[in-house]
Formats: C-alpha cells, sequence, structure tokens
C-alpha cells in the first residue's frame, strides 16, 4: 500500500509529496533531480529532503523512503 501520494507536474518539474497524515514538502525541479541522483540510497534521499525540509525528511519510514525511490526513478522521464 502507497504510504506518500507523489504528484509529479510533467510541465513544471515541480515535485509534491504528501504523507497521509497531511505533512507536504514541494520541490523545485533541482531538488527532484537531487532525489532521482539518490535513488537507491535512503540515507542520501533523506539528506535531499532535508535540505529542503528537515522535519519532513526525518519523520519518513523505511517503506516511505523506497516509495520515493521507485515512484522518482519510474518518472524520470517525465521532466
Amino acid at each position: 500500500m502507497k504510504k506518500l501520494d507523489i504528484q509529479l507536474c510533467p510541465e513544471t518539474g515541480i515535485c509534491s509529496i504528501i504523507k497521509g497524515d497531511g505533512a507536504k514538502i514541494d520541490l523545485m525541479p533541482d531538488e527532484v533531480s537531487g532525489l532521482r541522483e539518490a535513488a537507491g540510497k535512503p540515507d542520501a534521499i533523506r539528506k535531499a529532503l532535508a535540505d529542503v525540509d528537515p522535519g519532513f525528511a526525518e519523520a519518513l519510514g523505511a517503506e516511505e523512503l523506497g516509495q520515493l525511490s521507485s515512484e522518482l526513478r519510474q518518472n524520470q522521464g517525465q521532466t
């Protein structure tokens, strides 16, 4: 079951990540690129997110980090 709602805008490249509790982070295209480069490395993903919102990054569990990594790799050609 998906824990995160990941919305990637193909026109702007902006990515919104929304947790089940409503916590949200918006990433600019360069920040999305940084996450893609960190794909497969949970600690690197958490660090990239922490540069934008440390509290949001710290609250993510292993399953959520895995989902984020997987979905960003699948959508790599859309921005």
